[in-house]
């Protein structure tokens, strides 16, 4: 060999990848460097002596077909286009080794059908190995791990845990792309979701952003999620083009929270129930004779529940007079006043009477100097007064019934 080619063969086999020329037509290797030795633990010589049996003796069976095909690929090339494939073959310790070739003509025939292709080989399998392992370990990751891109609008992967959590195999939801979220996410939750990815899109690497949201299962039931969102890709310009998530199911949390939240609500309403009727309380005093005894300031919402209980309770006893009884009511204004008349009035269109019992005397002066027109409604100065009164004139209400029809 001359001084020229010296120097370039001596590169070839310092060349950390296989680099190798293979005769179609003859289906051998014409030429292998010192690499080969490394990666598949064959010399040059032991490769190019299997000739054309080199692929049935270390290729993994599987791939054999998929040789074919490739090499049809080359063959068809134009010069200067690479064919990428990625194949196993066997080392010579019997273990298989993950390579990927990158292969362009080499020689063609004169009539330009190519004969020969070179090719330059890496070693794949450590990586590949990794990968198989991190595939192993996010498949069986209780969360779903999924990567979304903002651009395409669909998941471009997503863990094997999908298909526990929401039913779907990891076909059905490569197979819905854009379409996976308006087909399973919840309405109201689509609708906010430009909102999340503005959210996404303005976070820094670093932060996590953590979303809620509900998707359909194929039976209807819906899934509550949460989800942990981090930037993944960015483009050139910075903004961000994929994020990835890790997602876990919270549906019982969420069904238990609401169910809290109602039995909260239902404490409440029962509180606000008994607050009601300490705050207005209703006194049966006899047959037909009802008592509320006013404590303390009336709003109007007081006023509301004043003349609402007062109504239920001349239904519920059928009252025929109901006493209300001020003493505790340190102040009297028209709005309190014009409570008062109204709630005379309506227990009135119901058949009984109004006594009004323990007007002070500054809220007598008060209520005239307002203008406060009270007739039509009988007043005692104290409750018990009141109270006398109203049994005195119950009690004599069957001898003058008497008398009447006598």
């Amino acid at each position: 060999m001359d001084h020229t080619a010296e120097p370039e063969r001596e590169i070839l086999n310092r060349c950390p990848n296989v680099i190798y020329i293979y005769d179609l037509i003859e289906q051998r290797n014409l030429y292998a460097n010192l690499e080969i030795g490394s990666v598949l633990g064959y010399s040059v010589a032991e490769i190019q002596d299997m000739g054309s049996e080199l692929f049935l003796r270390i290729m993994y069976p599987e791939d054999l077909q998929r040789t074919v095909e490739h090499q049809q690929r080359i063959a068809a090339a134009q010069d200067g286009e690479v064919c990428e494939f990625e194949y196993r073959m066997r080392h010579k310790d019997g273990t298989w080794r993950w390579l990927v070739s990158r292969d362009t003509p080499y020689r063609r025939a004169a009539e330009g059908s190519v004969v020969a292709y070179l090719g330059v080989v890496m070693d794949v399998t450590e990586k590949k190995y990794a990968l198989d392992w991190a595939q192993q370990v996010l498949n069986k990751m209780p969360n779903i791990v999924y990567v979304f891109d903002a651009h395409e609008q669909r998941n471009i992967y997503t863990n094997g845990q999908i298909g526990e959590l929401l039913g779907y195999s990891l076909e059905e939801i490569q197979a819905m792309g854009d379409a996976l979220l308006p087909t399973i996410m919840h309405p109201e939750d689509l609708s906010a979701f430009p909102g999340m990815q503005q959210q996404i899109a303005a976070a820094d690497d670093e932060d996590i952003i953590v979303l809620e949201y509900r998707m359909k299962r194929p039976d209807g039931t819906w899934v509550w999620l949460q989800d942990s969102v981090r930037v993944f890709v960015r483009t050139l310009e910075g903004k961000v083009k994929q994020w990835m998530g890790a997602v876990q199911d919270i549906t019982e949390r969420k069904q238990a929270d609401a169910e809290r939240e109602s039995l909260q609500l239902q404490i409440i309403e029962a509180q606000r129930a008994t607050l009601r009727e300490l705050s207005t309380p209703l006194i049966p005093i006899t047959e037909g004779v009802v008592a509320m005894p006013m404590i303390g300031a009336i709003d109007t919402q007081r006023s509301q529940q004043m003349m609402e209980t007062l109504l239920e309770g001349v239904v519920q006893y059928q009252a025929t007079t109901v006493i209300v009884d001020v003493t505790g009511v340190q102040t009297v204004d028209s709005q309190v006043a014009n409570a008062l008349l109204q709630t005379a009035q309506a227990v009135r269109l119901l058949g009984a009477e109004v006594v009004l019992t323990g007007i002070q005397p500054q809220i007598a002066q008060t209520m005239i100097q307002l203008g406060i027109d009270m007739r039509g409604i009988i007043t005692h100065s104290t409750l018990q007064s009141g109270i006398a009164a109203v049994l005195r004139q119950h009690q004599q209400m069957p001898e003058k019934f008497s008398s009447t029809y006598r």
